[in-house]
């Protein structure tokens, strides 16, 4: 008895003190207790299922505006999404709203909500082009990233836009005055040319110089530990092209990519346009999941579809056939659809309540692949 004693209070002991699961490689390593926490679970719920995201889901939706607990996703199934997607773009200048028209007291109100909820916040940014005064889309320049760099024409300037944007993270709190932790993903796209930090309009090391840059100073400067780092350009065509901008594991914890089933509007009259334009964008969906998860896995990050969709009218079984056969056998964090514009009849992404494909919708949501936000609390 006196040696198995010994013995078995050794092994309580090892048991009691051993450490927790933590990440390894969060960007942040002065993270608050909540974002290291809400890392670790979506990590955790990588073994129960793919979830479902919106962008600007509790804001406004399909002919309504700031409506209490309104949502066109819950609308349509009685459900919140799990991820909820945020822009902006504007806080850099000061603006009371973002460039979709929510105020900014309204959206920190909304992401507390969906905190509440159990919901995850993601927030991107649309910066405005320090150089022209015009929108992130005026990329007509190929200097306005070096501008913005150490040493450069526009840094100090710039410095006073992520003061802006800090301050944003910092007044995200909860009832209780604690900070909420949210995904920041920053200059995505990158990979097109269509902003004004695009390939077409800066090397891939000034790229990763501005993101470096933009993470130094929110952690090291200005003492933001609420946020996890997300990467997500558009389509690539292999590791290689993925990684060709990559700022390096230290700097980046969820890595993604936006995927969209572009098109005409004319192509919904062409079953053969139409058919032509879901191939490749299943194709597309698959190719990158396949980059994504492999480097994913490697790297001990997490992987997501940060964008994607087709807009107004897609086919018939659109969400629980073509979207659900393509996804089902992937192992990735969420898929977040694009917005439902109020004023846009021709601009959403999620069915509403009266459109074409309710009935589609519900059953892609009760996939038991596909989480919603009572599914991850």
């Amino acid at each position: 008895m006196k040696k198995i004693i010994p013995i078995a209070l050794f092994l309580i002991m090892c048991s009691c003190t051993e450490k927790p699961n933590t990440p390894i490689n969060l960007v942040d390593k002065k993270a608050t207790p909540e974002t290291v926490s809400l890392y670790n679970r979506i990590f955790t719920l990588l073994d129960k299922g793919i979830m479902l995201g919106h962008q600007d889901d509790l804001a406004y939706g399909v002919n309504w505006y700031n409506e209490p607990n309104r949502s066109d996703v819950h609308d349509v199934t009685g459900k919140y999404p799990a991820v909820v997607g945020w822009e902006i773009g504007h806080i850099e200048i000061d603006a009371p709203y973002n460039l979709d028209s929510i105020y900014f007291d309204n959206m920190k109100r909304y992401i507390r909500e969906a905190h509440q909820r159990g919901s995850i916040n993601t927030i991107s940014w649309h910066g405005d082009n320090i150089v022209t005064g015009n929108t992130a889309w005026d990329c007509a320049q190929d200097y306005v990233v070096k501008s913005i760099l150490p040493g450069g024409e526009n840094h100090e300037k710039y410095q006073v836009w992520l003061d802006r944007v800090a301050n944003f993270f910092l007044d995200l709190k909860d009832k209780d005055g604690i900070l909420i932790p949210v995904m920041f993903r920053m200059y995505h796209e990158h990979s097109g040319g269509w902003f004004w930090w695009g390939s077409k309009q800066c090397t891939p090391q000034e790229y990763k110089q501005l993101w470096v840059m933009t993470v130094e100073y929110l952690r090291d400067k200005k003492n933001v530990h609420n946020i996890i780092y997300a990467y997500s350009p558009s389509e690539t065509k292999d590791e290689t092209e993925y990684l060709e901008r990559y700022p390096g594991d230290e700097y980046v914890d969820v890595i993604g990519f936006d995927c969209y089933a572009s098109g005409e509007g004319t192509m919904y009259n062409d079953p053969e346009t139409l058919n032509a334009h879901i191939e490749r964008y299943k194709t597309a969906l698959k190719h990158n999941l396949d980059i994504v998860i492999n480097y994913a896995r490697k790297a001990n990050k997490i992987a997501c579809i940060a964008e994607t969709g087709m807009e107004k009218f897609p086919p018939e079984h659109f969400f629980s056939e073509i979207i659900y056969n393509t996804i089902k056998d992937y192992k990735f964090s969420y898929i977040l659809f694009w917005r439902n514009a109020k004023n846009r009849p021709d601009h959403y992404y999620v069915p509403y309540k009266g459109s074409n494909n309710e009935d589609d919708f519900r059953k892609f949501v009760t996939k038991p692949e596909i989480l919603m936000a009572k599914d991850i609390i």
